[in-house]
């Protein structure tokens, strides 16, 4: 099974792993004001919302959330 993360302080909420992920292991949901005040803005500016592993199990580390994503926030390992 393979291990997926965000890195929550990389995640600008811009949406593309949510969209191109095949099984559906993303969620955007409402960022954590605990972040930096930085990336709160930029999350902030892309509709306030982060991509969180919403169900990690589905995943088939076909890697395309990590090609698809432009701030690098993703890793996934088997």
């Amino acid at each position: 099974m393979a291990k997926v993360t965000v890195d929550p302080l990389r995640c600008e909420g811009k949406k593309t792993c949510a969209q191109i992920c095949p099984a559906g292991v993303f969620r955007m949901e409402k960022a954590p004001t605990s972040l930096p005040v930085l990336v709160l803005v930029k999350v902030f500016v892309h509709g306030g919302r982060q991509a969180v592993v919403a169900n990690e199990a589905a995943c088939t580390a076909c890697m395309k959330c990590v090609d698809a994503c432009p701030e690098v926030a993703i890793r996934v390992t088997a």
